[in-house]
């Protein structure tokens, strides 16, 4: 019965699955015991009694193939269900030479498991028989436990670095705990999209001249089952890694680009609307034209959308990066590139890609007060983009003296704590009312 939720419990005698049922789910043992047993022509033959903090089921869901085994709750037992799709993603994510070796190595393990099998049953057949044939099974059944001790020893040593704590335990409590809160993450990312659990916030970017909001940022929050806002340094890694940025991604663009045209018809405020992307979402080859049917269906103004690009994708695949870039450039909208010198910088993106705006890291304005080098980073960038033609926006700012020297600098636009945290769509448009922004400072 793999249609399970993640968190099951089983009672006495009842089958989590049965022998050549397909794999949908691997079992991590929360509580309580689980007898694994083959069917030998109608005589059951146990090949391992588990407990807590072991894992089941995990063979069918890494080689993909039937059930070998059929595994029943001696006792009422609760377990944590890791499903297909979860780990087919996680090995097709790994290394191509780690995917062969852990196929060959479930391959080996079932063939030994098969001997196995077969060499039990010639000893029970032969119980009592004293012939050679009795003997050499018994030396084969040495020679195949051998091999299989082996093996498992082998692959546990290829993938485990046992800790002091977890000597004698096969992954640990710690690995395992890890394992579970991963799973249900995912699984509660995912139903947050049917469930809307996702928001977004806007935070104000304005005119350093006058403190004038211009523009914002859309920012995703997580409003979690537990009640807890999440901020997306909590969830956005699962979220790519699981290739849920792809849909959460177009959400986004949605929702920002719908109230971009809001603020325009029903405002009458012509304001830019900046929307992140991942690198992740380049790999979606309908990306560019998905985003600019958006903008047309939402009735946003292109030339007031912009979108924000970290350095990762330019590192990571440039000829992707230039290929992509330029073609969203051609959509009408605008590009920024964020959090400029965090990373592995390099001035040449400046000139190779289409971007309009080059976004200060706050870890270069938040120390500029304190630091000349990074007083004079900041001004070279600042100068660097007007030469290049580039508008600046200084991220981050969080006191008076920092959108002074910001000023200093001839930066046009600034943004951070100091002028206004994130806020939703009813408090920016509160925002917006004001002749100028109110400073926290």
């Amino acid at each position: 019965m793999d249609s399970i939720d993640f968190q099951t419990t089983f009672d006495t005698d009842e089958y989590i699955f049965n022998e050549g049922d397909p794999g949908n789910c691997a079992y991590i043992i929360d509580s309580g015991m689980v007898e694994v047993a083959l069917d030998k022509d109608g005589r059951k033959l146990v090949v391992a009694t588990l407990t807590k903090g072991e894992i089941l089921g995990e063979m069918a869901i890494i080689d993909r193939l039937p059930r070998s085994a059929s595994a029943r709750a001696v006792v009422p037992t609760e377990v944590t269900a890791i499903p297909l799709d979860y780990v087919s993603q996680k090995i097709e994510q790994s290394d191509p030479t780690v995917r062969m070796f852990l196929r060959l190595a479930m391959a080996r393990y079932r063939d030994l498991n098969s001997r196995l099998g077969q060499v039990f049953e010639g000893l029970s057949l032969g119980q009592g028989d004293a012939s050679s044939d009795a003997c050499e099974s018994t030396m084969e059944l040495k020679n195949v436990v051998s091999q299989f001790a082996e093996m498992q020893k082998r692959i546990d040593s290829a993938v485990t670095k046992s800790t002091p704590a977890e000597v004698g335990s096969l992954f640990g409590e710690e690995t395992l705990e890890i394992t579970k809160l991963l799973v249900t993450e995912e699984k509660l990312l995912k139903a947050a999209m049917t469930k809307k659990e996702f928001r977004l916030h806007y935070q104000p970017i304005v005119d350093l001249a006058n403190n004038r909001i211009v523009g914002c940022e859309a920012l995703v929050r997580w409003n979690h089952p537990s009640g807890e806002q999440l901020l997306p340094s909590r969830f956005i890694n699962q979220v790519e890694d699981s290739g849920l940025i792809i849909d959460l991604g177009y959400w986004i663009a949605e929702e920002a680009c719908s109230f971009q045209s809001r603020l325009f018809n029903d405002f009458q405020h012509d304001l830019f609307v900046a929307i992140n992307l991942s690198g992740k979402q380049f790999e979606d080859q309908f990306l560019i034209p998905s985003l600019a049917d958006i903008m047309d269906r939402t009735g946003a103004r292109r030339e007031q959308i912009k979108f924000e690009i970290t350095e990762s994708l330019l590192i990571d695949n440039p000829e992707l990066a230039t290929q992509s870039l330029h073609q969203l450039k051609e959509t009408g909208a605008k590009l920024a590139i964020d959090d400029f010198g965090t990373g592995y910088s390099s001035f040449s993106y400046l000139h190779r890609f289409p971007f309009d705006t080059l976004k200060i890291d706050r870890v270069f304005v938040s120390a500029m007060s304190r630091s000349e080098k990074s007083n004079r980073i900041v001004k070279s960038l600042v100068n660097l983009s007007h030469d290049l033609g580039m508008d600046v926006v200084a991220e981050g700012i969080e006191t008076e003296q920092e959108a002074q020297l910001m000023r200093n600098f001839k930066a046009a636009l600034g943004q951070g704590f100091y002028f206004s945290r994130p806020v939703n769509e009813t408090e920016f448009v509160k925002l917006l009312r004001q002749s100028k922004i109110e400073l926290a400072g």
